[in-house]
């Protein structure tokens, strides 16, 4: 076992009863659904825009008309801007779940800090190098 370091150690910023690891573990199946309910959902409304535009596409095909076309480019554009605004919806719940999940990742890296001491953060950075960081 490993001794733990004789470095002196701040107040814990986190709770040592664990309230922050049980905060931070609780958090689980409200995030998995706060991640799977709109991928779902802005799937299907992609998937429909993409259909749309594939009608446009073939109406714009079997017409002749400068005007028609015209009109056709103009249906294309506003179903391609939906998709846009759909992906920049989502990228912004991405955005929004990535902060909670460093959120939780520091809670969690505060309390073994507290626990296990700065050495155990130390040889864990040491060990899993920049791919935890953002």
């Amino acid at each position: 076992m490993q001794a733990r370091e004789t470095e002196p150690h701040l107040a814990p910023a986190a709770p040592a009863d664990g309230d922050a690891v049980d905060a931070a573990l609780g958090e689980t199946i409200p995030q998995l659904r706060e991640v799977l309910g709109p991928v779902e959902e802005t799937a299907r409304r992609m998937l429909e825009a993409e259909d749309a535009l594939q009608l446009v596409r073939q109406r714009f095909e079997q017409t002749a008309d400068p005007e028609e076309h015209g009109e056709l480019a103009a249906e294309a554009l506003e179903h391609v801007e939906r998709q846009l605004e759909l992906i920049r919806e989502r990228r912004r719940q991405l955005d929004n779940i990535e902060a909670k999940l460093w959120a939780r990742q520091n809670r969690l890296e505060v309390f073994l800090i507290h626990t296990r001491g700065s050495a155990w953060w130390h040889a864990r950075r040491a060990k899993t190098g920049s791919r935890l960081d953002p």
